[in-house]
C-alpha cells in the first residue's frame, strides 16, 4: 500500500512537471518575437531613398512593442542591405524566410522590390508596401501587397493637371535607372494620349555628376514644364543648374522628392516646385492616423515630420493590421489570408483595399507646392 502511494505521488509530480513544462513552452511561444524582414538600400548612390521611410517604420514598431506587441508578442524587424541590386534583394528575402520571417516589409526602390517580389512569390511569403510605384511591382501578383498608388497613376494625374492649366510643352528629367526610365515612358504615353508629344527628356547619372550638363541640354528646348523622376541629390543639382542656365519652367516631381530636404539644399531655387504626394499631409493632426504617427515619432525623438516617414509608418501599420488578423501564431499563409480579409479597411482616415485577386492598397494622392519658406502649399 505504501509503495502504491509513493507511485501515485511520483505520477502526480510527473504530470505536474509536464504541465508546468507545457505552460513554460506556451509562455515562450507567446513572447517569441514575430519576425518581419526588410531588404533596403543602405549603400550606394541611392541610399538616401531609405532614410525617411525607415524612421517612420521604427516609430511604428517601437510604439507597437511598447504597448504589448501583437497578442503579447513583440514584432522584430530584421534588415539587410541590397545596394539596389535585384539579385541581392532576392537573396535577402530567402535569408529572412530561412530565419522564420512571416512577411517582407517595404523593400526600398524599384530594382530592390523587383528582386524581393520575385523571391517572395516563389517562397509564398507576402511583401507589403514596396517603396516604388513601378509597373512590374504594382501589377497584381499573389504575394505582392502594394500600399502606394502606381507611378502611372501619379504621372497621369500630373499630366492631366498640366494640360488643365494650359502647360502642354512638357519635358522630362530622370535618374538613369529602370524605375525612373519607366516613369518617363509612362509620361510620354500620357502626353501622346492627349494628342501631343513630349518636348524631350534627359537621363542623369545616379550620382548627379552630369546634372549641370543635362540641365543645359534640356533648357535649350524651352519646355513650359519639366517633370522629374529623380532622387533628392540629383533633383537639387539639376534644378539649380537649370535655373543658372537661365531656363524658366515649372518643375513637377513624383512623390520620392523630399521637399523639405530640397529646400535645405537649394533654398530659393526650390520655391514653386510641385510634388505629387501619395500619403496625406503629415502635419494634419486632425486625421487619426496622422495624430498617431506624430505621437509615435515624438516617442523616438523624431521631431521632423515628412511625407516619406509617414509612408513608412502607414506601410508598417498595414503590415501590423495584417498580422493582427493572422492568428496567435502568424505564418506567411495566415498573414496572406489576414491581408486579403481587409476588403476595404479604414486605418485612421485613409482606406486600404485588399481582397482575393485584387491587391489595390491606397488610392490617395494630391499635389503640393513648395513655398519660398520651405513649407508646403496644398
Amino acid at each position: 500500500m505504501k509503495h502504491k502511494k509513493i507511485h501515485l505521488l511520483a505520477s502526480a509530480l510527473a504530470v505536474l512537471a509536464f504541465a508546468l513544462l507545457g505552460l513554460s513552452s506556451a509562455a515562450q511561444a507567446q513572447t517569441k518575437p514575430i519576425v518581419i524582414g526588410q531588404t533596403y538600400v543602405k549603400t550606394g548612390p541611392l541610399a538616401s531613398l531609405s532614410t525617411e521611410p525607415l524612421i517612420g517604420i521604427r516609430a511604428m514598431f517601437t510604439a507597437l512593442n511598447a504597448s504589448g506587441g501583437i497578442n503579447g508578442r513583440p514584432v522584430e524587424l530584421r534588415q539587410l542591405d541590397d545596394a539596389y541590386d535585384p539579385a541581392k534583394g532576392a537573396e535577402n528575402v530567402k535569408a529572412f524566410v530561412n530565419d522564420g520571417a512571416v512577411g517582407i516589409l517595404m523593400p526600398i526602390g524599384t530594382s530592390s522590390s523587383v528582386g524581393a517580389l520575385k523571391a517572395a512569390n516563389e517562397l509564398k511569403v507576402p511583401v507589403v508596401g514596396p517603396y516604388t510605384g513601378a509597373g512590374p511591382v504594382v501589377k497584381f501578383s499573389e504575394y505582392g501587397f502594394p500600399v502606394r498608388i502606381s507611378f502611372d497613376e501619379e504621372y497621369s494625374r500630373i499630366v492631366n493637371h498640366l494640360f488643365t492649366i494650359g502647360l502642354s510643352r512638357i519635358a522630362f528629367a530622370h535618374n538613369d535607372n529602370p524605375g525612373a526610365r519607366s516613369a518617363m515612358e509612362s509620361t510620354q504615353k500620357f502626353i501622346a494620349e492627349r494628342g501631343d508629344k513630349m518636348v524631350g527628356s534627359v537621363a542623369i547619372k545616379n550620382d548627379g555628376s552630369d546634372a549641370a550638363e543635362r540641365a543645359t541640354e534640356l533648357a535649350k528646348l524651352k519646355p513650359k514644364a519639366v517633370v522629374l523622376s529623380a532622387t533628392n541629390d540629383v533633383a537639387a543639382k539639376f534644378i539649380t543648374a537649370y535655373r543658372a542656365a537661365g531656363g524658366e519652367t515649372a518643375f513637377y516631381s513624383f512623390s520620392f522628392l523630399n521637399g523639405q530636404k530640397l529646400f535645405q539644399d537649394i533654398k530659393k531655387d526650390a520655391a514653386g516646385v510641385v510634388i505629387s504626394q501619395v500619403v496625406p499631409y503629415p502635419w494634419n493632426s486632425a486625421m487619426p492616423v496622422i495624430a498617431e504617427y506624430q505621437a509615435a515619432m515624438k516617442k523616438i525623438g523624431a521631431t521632423e515630420f515628412s511625407y516619406a516617414s509617414l509612408e513608412g509608418y502607414v506601410t508598417a501599420k498595414v503590415m501590423v493590421e495584417g498580422l493582427k488578423r493572422a492568428g496567435p501564431n502568424p505564418t506567411p499563409d495566415t498573414l496572406h489570408k489576414g491581408l486579403e480579409s481587409f476588403k476595404t479597411l479604414d486605418i485612421g482616415g485613409i482606406a486600404v483595399s485588399y481582397r482575393p485577386g485584387e491587391h489595390r492598397g491606397l488610392t490617395f494622392s494630391e499635389l503640393s507646392m513648395l513655398k519660398a519658406d520651405g513649407r508646403y502649399l496644398r
